[in-house]
C-alpha cells in the first residue's frame, strides 16, 4: 500500500492494479474491507500521487467486484470519495478529475 505513493506513474498504476486484483479475491470473502475506507480517505489526500493512486485503485476495484459484495456504508464511501474529487474548474486537478470520472463510471452499479 505504501508503494501507491511512488513518484513513477507507471509503477503507481501497476500497484493499483495489483491491489485491486487482491481486493477482488479478498473482498468477496469478507476480508480486507478496511482497504475501501483507506482508499476513500486517501482520495482526498493532499499529496497528488497518493490521491491519484487511490482513485485509480478504487476504479479498478469497482470494475472487479459486484455491488452486493459491499455493504451500503462502503458503497456510499466510494461514491462520496469519487464525486468529491471531481473538480470541473479549468486547470484544477485535471488528472484527478479524469480518473475520478472513470472510476465513478465503474461504480454506477453501486448507487441505489
Amino acid at each position: 500500500m505504501a508503494n501507491l505513493a511512488t513518484s513513477s506513474s507507471l509503477v503507481r498504476s501497476q500497484i493499483a492494479s495489483l491491489v485491486s486484483a487482491i481486493a477482488a479475491i479478498e473482498i468477496p470473502r469478507g476480508e480486507w474491507h478496511e482497504l475501501i475506507n483507506i482508499l476513500c480517505t486517501n482520495a482526498n489526500h493532499t499529496d497528488p500521487k497518493i490521491k491519484l493512486a487511490s482513485i485509480q485503485t478504487i476504479g479498478f476495484i469497482c470494475e472487479e467486484i459486484q455491488p452486493e459484495q459491499l455493504n451500503s456504508s462502503l458503497k456510499n464511501a466510494i461514491i462520496v470519495a469519487l464525486t468529491t474529487t471531481i473538480d470541473t474548474r479549468e486547470g484544477n486537478g485535471y488528472p484527478t478529475t479524469i480518473l475520478a470520472s472513470k472510476a465513478l463510471y465503474n461504480s454506477i452499479s453501486f448507487a441505489s
